[in-house]
């Protein structure tokens, strides 16, 4: 899978606390602003208003310790490269409890002490958290958060291997991806995972597909989205080398219909480059 930004908790943009205390709101507030900024490549900018969220966010859980105001903590620490504290600040919030109707708030508390336990090291155990979250979650942008970080360290671990082992991996992510997919078939990223999935697969003809639908059907990042156009460059150029000509051929003539429909200027070149 070629890298793309880390979808790191825009789940909080979409959110809404329910607490009246006004340090939560503060926090909120400057985290809100803090994932404007990362979205807009101004880092400078999103740090300082990491900052005032974990300033905030400390005020509140001195004076109203809650699970929301320890995960809101947690995330801040996590976007400031803090992983042990922020480790422990979604440890407290399980602590506290979720009260009936944030299961929101526990499923992001789950993937922020994942994250935090794959940055110091516990690659195993985030990777289990991380299985859990894909099968369990209904959530859309918590699935997506921890399908991408699960299917980049299987993905990881696949290619790490040779044979039959490297082949019985990529199969076993392959239907892992497919049931996310089959349970939310409108959600382009699922299908963008199995684009990917495919090409390692070296399954060009389906790995086109899926980058088709996931384009189709949208994409949460313009990094994903440009990566996704890339996968359908490369599909393109590796069916052309493996089909025999009359298959190149119909393959051709598809390829065409899409890349007019999205005023590409070539079959090499999305919209969105330069020449």
């Amino acid at each position: 899978m070629r890298k793309n930004g880390a979808l790191i908790f825009t789940i909080l943009t979409i959110c809404a606390f329910s607490s009246c205390v006004s340090h939560l709101k503060n926090a909120k507030s400057h985290y809100a602003r803090a994932q404007e900024f990362s979205r807009s490549y101004e880092m400078e900018r999103a740090i300082g208003a990491y900052k005032k969220t974990l300033e905030e966010a400390k005020s509140g859980v001195k004076k109203n310790p809650s699970a929301q105001a320890f995960m809101l903590k947690g995330l801040a620490e996590l976007h400031l490269n803090l992983w042990e504290d922020a480790g422990q600040s979604f440890l407290d919030a399980f602590t506290y409890g979720f009260d009936k109707g944030q299961e929101w708030a526990e499923w992001v508390s789950l993937c922020g002490l994942a994250s935090a336990l794959q940055e110091m090291g516990l690659a195993q155990s985030a990777f289990q958290m991380y299985a859990q979250i894909v099968e369990k979650s209904r959530l859309r942008p918590v699935s997506i958060f921890a399908a991408q970080k699960y299917a980049g360290m299987a993905l990881e671990r696949a290619l790490r291997e040779e044979g039959k082992q490297k082949e019985r991996l990529l199969s076993s992510l392959f239907r892992d991806i497919e049931k996310l997919t089959n349970r939310d078939l409108s959600c382009g990223f699922f299908h963008y995972l199995q684009a990917q999935v495919l090409s390692h697969m070296g399954d060009y003809g389906r790995s086109f597909e899926e980058s088709v639908m996931a384009r189709e059907l949208g994409l949460p990042t313009q990094e994903i989205f440009r990566d996704n156009d890339l996968q359908i460059v490369f599909c393109y150029r590796r069916s052309k080398e493996e089909m025999s000509p009359e298959d190149g051929e119909e393959f051709r003539i598809l390829y065409v219909r899409w890349i007019k429909r999205w005023n590409w200027l070539d079959p090499e070149t999305p919209d969105w480059k330069k020449r």
